[in-house]
């Protein structure tokens, strides 16, 4: 049987790319930095003008501490998908891991107003606003993450912080005991998970 002829036109790159780029992820989230930075390389030298392979490795060269490369693969990123709110969002950290916090919360804000449904887009704002100061602000979008997700833990706890500096102690309070609550959730699931009881 011969193939079609827009089948064997395909180039080998097209199949070859997710594959490597699928490896390389599964290696990123486990930690295997060295294994997941060989992937990425080995997609962009097949594929350099893939946006999801840049964004990516700019992430992993940011976990790794090369923030101004970061910033070159994110920045390549976003001029092929400039909508893309999870890498503003990426950019805002590698800006403020460079010291541009203006910068930082201006990438927070673009993801924002891309995506008004990330819990993160709002914490982040929020532990921008706190660090100038507007405190009021930045409780407003604490509140905001947690409408939109109530068992994000590490917001919990950033609003109780933040409501403890504006002496809002009752407010603040509830949101520590969430964060317990939370936790002790988190601790029954594993214990059970791995055949053991909590203890009572």
């Amino acid at each position: 049987m011969q193939a079609h002829p827009a089948a064997a036109s395909v180039s080998p790159a097209v199949h070859i790319v997710p594959v490597t780029l699928a490896f390389a992820l599964e290696a990123h989230r486990a930690c295997r930095f060295i294994e997941a930075e060989s992937l990425y390389r080995e997609a962009l030298d097949i594929s350099p003008c893939h946006p999801l392979a840049l964004h990516c490795f700019g992430v992993l060269k940011h976990q790794r501490g090369h923030h101004a490369e970061a910033l070159d693969y994110i920045d390549r990123s976003l001029e092929l998908e400039p909508d893309s709110a999870e890498c503003w969002n990426d950019r805002g950290f590698i800006a403020d891991a460079l010291g541009d916090k203006a910068l930082a919360l201006r990438c927070y804000r673009v993801s924002l107003a891309l995506d008004p449904h990330s819990p993160d887009a709002h914490n982040n704002i929020a532990v921008a606003l706190e660090a100038r100061g507007e405190v009021d602000e930045a409780v407003h979008h604490y509140r905001e993450a947690l409408k939109i997700d109530p068992t994000l833990a590490d917001v919990h706890l950033n609003l109780g912080s933040a409501l403890d500096r504006l002496m809002q102690f009752d407010d603040a309070d509830e949101h520590y005991r969430a964060l317990l609550s939370l936790n002790a959730r988190t601790v029954n699931v594993c214990l059970k998970m791995n055949g053991l009881q909590p203890r009572q």
